[in-house]
């Protein structure tokens, strides 16, 4: 009996030769290559959209950082978002200054001085606020959360008072920096923590003085987008 073998392999081999193109011509069709990293502009799937948005909210804060004082302080807050970089922003600030270590070393008897302090009431800015970066970051592999970088500058004022016992005030001009962190909740909810420093020129009427005095806060907030 002869083989069957060599008439099955003949178009076994001519089968082959019809498909092998086509397998090529898909492998080509499939190829897309690499994704670099320069091909990709933007955050994908913005999800909280801030521009011409109305920003309300406001914090808790300290300024931990005077020779003399620690202050507790809060703070009120409306941005007016001009697009997802800029915004405009006016804060209303007001805190009770309170003697630290310092001060009250240098009232015991060993020293008995008191320092030319003046303790913050309130304070009045009007800010530029700047946001250029939006990205996301995993945490703890469970949640994505979508926050920005933003960066503050403005012109404004503070009310402040003596803590000798003529208790004088004075409103100080000044300017002030920052930067902060806004991270985004849901439903137009948004945790904001920033830290500012705020320059103030200082007319210290005892000494008749120009005193240039720097008030730097840290504070934690909660604010609500709301579109227009």
């Amino acid at each position: 009996m002869r083989s069957a073998l060599p008439s099955l392999l003949c178009p076994l081999a001519a089968l082959a030769g019809l498909v092998a193109p086509d397998i090529a011509s898909a492998q080509e069709t499939l190829d897309v290559g690499v994704l670099k990293n320069s091909d990709q502009a933007i955050v994908q799937k913005l999800l909280y959209p801030k521009a011409g948005a109305m920003e309300i909210g406001g914090a808790l804060g300290w300024m931990p950082f005077d020779t003399y004082t620690t202050t507790p302080m809060l703070a009120v807050r409306g941005v007016k978002h001009l697009s997802e970089e800029l915004g405009a922003e006016i804060e209303l600030s007001g805190g009770y200054s309170l003697k630290n270590h310092n001060y009250r070393l240098l009232e015991t008897p060993a020293y008995g001085i008191q320092p030319d302090a003046y303790r913050f009431l309130a304070g009045l800015m009007a800010d530029v606020q700047w946001s250029p970066v939006y990205a996301k970051m995993n945490w703890m592999g469970k949640n994505v959360i979508h926050h920005d970088v933003y960066g503050i500058a403005g012109l404004g004022g503070a009310l402040e008072q003596a803590m000798m016992p003529d208790g004088s005030t004075t409103f100080s001009p000044g300017a002030g920096l920052g930067v902060g962190m806004r991270f985004f909740l849901g439903e137009g909810r948004v945790i904001r923590v920033q830290l500012r420093d705020d320059f103030l020129a200082q007319n210290r009427v005892k000494t008749e003085d120009w005193f240039l005095k720097q008030n730097v806060s840290l504070t934690v907030g909660f604010s609500k987008l709301k579109a227009d």
